[in-house]
């Protein structure tokens, strides 16, 4: 990258901040249907993991995030207002993230609903013209815990609510449109 102006040059932090942004969204997806493999897809092998209660690498920090929301019937993590800076090979990001968990009530009465916001503060790498998120920090800013409050979603047939795992309408529907159907 000669001229920082040149469109090449532009086209190619274009692509770099598109790459990166599909990693955030692809680790958010992952979560939210209980695919290890996609969340795994998001971190170098030697990535280091910073949020809440753990620090450890991040393969670890998928482990211990699996183990905990096992009992998790549903969940919806996004991210939003999202910063890149690069440089060659390397970035820097920052985005907000917002995430919701049906989880078992930690009293025993049933459900409740957890809510947490904050930021992802992650250094990227691209190797062999790959990005993935190599160090990460996870800050949080507002958490919440409510009774659910769901009118109609229960009454909802099953093929019209989302489910965490394979058996999500989205691998279906990934598994036709791959196959050309």
């Amino acid at each position: 990258m000669n001229n920082p102006s040149s469109l090449e040059t532009r086209i190619e932090a274009i692509e770099a901040r598109e790459q990166i942004i599909q990693v955030l969204y692809r680790y958010c997806r992952g979560w939210d249907r209980r695919d290890e493999d996609i969340i795994r897809s998001c971190f170098w092998p030697d990535s280091k993991h910073q949020h809440g209660v753990f620090d450890g690498l991040s393969s670890d920090f998928v482990a211990f995030g699996l183990t905990r929301t096992a009992n998790v019937k549903a969940v919806r993590h996004t991210v939003s207002n999202v910063m890149i800076e690069l440089s060659g090979d390397r970035a820097i990001s920052e985005c907000y993230f917002a995430a919701m968990h049906r989880r078992p009530a930690a009293d025993g009465s049933g459900e409740e609903d957890y809510f947490s916001e904050g930021r992802f503060v992650d250094r990227f790498e691209r190797r062999g013209g790959e990005w993935r998120i190599v160090r990460r920090v996870g800050l949080n800013d507002f958490e919440r815990v409510q009774p659910p409050s769901d009118v109609a979603l229960e009454a909802l047939p099953a093929r019209a609510r989302g489910r965490r795992g394979a058996d999500d309408a989205l691998y279906a529907m990934l598994a036709d449109f791959r196959d050309g159907r």
